[in-house]
């Protein structure tokens, strides 16, 4: 079991609920700490004594994000043979549980401190073509679609479509 994974009620599950939805809307940059522990009817105290800092309250909202979105990209991607039908479908259903969710702006984002993220990790892992590392481009692509869409530039049809045409290829 996580170590991380809350009592439901406690304080600690309530800052996770609020921290998800802050991040979703306003990014990392655009939270702040205290009025995220306004909103959540507690002190700073608290989230510093149960998170250690807002960069580490991220970190867990984003993990855990990015774990639900793995779970489904690899459902997806085993139904294929093929390394870039599975990435395709990898990044199609990774985008479809961002829109239903509501956190294409949290998972659009870079981490703060520059880590890997899980998604870059995953996408790796199932690139089969080692000499040519094209997760860089898809992660980069894809979390600007996310970003598009988390501001009404791209809908979600367009962000298919966009993936789609990534993986088209020329028929000789």
């Amino acid at each position: 079991m996580k170590e991380w994974i809350p009592i439901p009620g406690t304080s600690k599950e309530i800052l996770i609920k609020v921290a998800l939805e802050e991040f979703s809307i306003k990014g990392y940059k655009g939270v702040n700490i205290t009025e995220l522990a306004t909103k959540a009817n507690m002190t700073t105290g608290a989230v510093y004594h149960h998170f250690g800092s807002k960069s580490k309250l991220y970190g867990v909202v984003r993990a855990e994000m990015e774990q639900r979105i793995i779970d489904r990209m690899e459902g997806a991607a085993s139904l294929f043979d093929q390394t870039d039908e599975a990435l395709k479908a990898a990044l199609i259903t990774g985008l479809d549980f961002a829109v239903k969710n509501s956190i294409c702006k949290l998972i659009s984002e870079e981490f703060p401190d520059n880590k890997e993220g899980k998604i870059e990790a995953y996408l790796s892992n199932i690139n089969s073509n080692k000499e040519l590392p094209i997760e860089i481009v898809l992660i980069s692509s894809w979390r600007s679609i996310l970003k598009g869409i988390s501001c009404d530039q791209v809908t979600l049809e367009q962000g298919k479509n966009l993936i789609k045409w990534i993986f088209k290829r020329e028929n000789n």
